[in-house]
């Protein structure tokens, strides 16, 4: 596969702003344009979506569970998970409005 180069205009700031995101994720912008092709070609969309906020959001979550499992919380089995998602199914089936 022969390799060639694009040249694009961008506003500087921006494109500092985007390479400083980018080192958080341990990228370039070569090789997020490469994986942003691929994944059009692959997909027939413009399917990209990396986030630091998700990834921040994600870590909250998993320090308000170690601080509930540290005050006690025991959390549930996977039997009541399941027994809890076949109430909730059979309660939309039914018609209820709240679950």
């Amino acid at each position: 596969m022969k390799n060639t180069s694009i040249s694009i205009r961008m506003d500087s700031e921006l494109k500092d702003q985007t390479e400083n995101v980018l080192d958080q994720f341990g990228l370039n912008m070569t090789t997020v344009v490469n994986m942003l092709f691929h994944q059009i070609v692959r997909e027939q969309a413009i399917p990209l979506s990396l986030s630091l906020k998700s990834r921040e959001n994600v870590m909250e979550e998993l320090r308000l569970a170690k601080a509930d499992r540290l005050a006690g919380y025991a959390g549930r089995t996977t039997d009541r998970v399941a027994d809890d998602m076949e109430r909730i199914i059979a309660g939309v089936e039914h018609g209820a409005e709240k679950i």
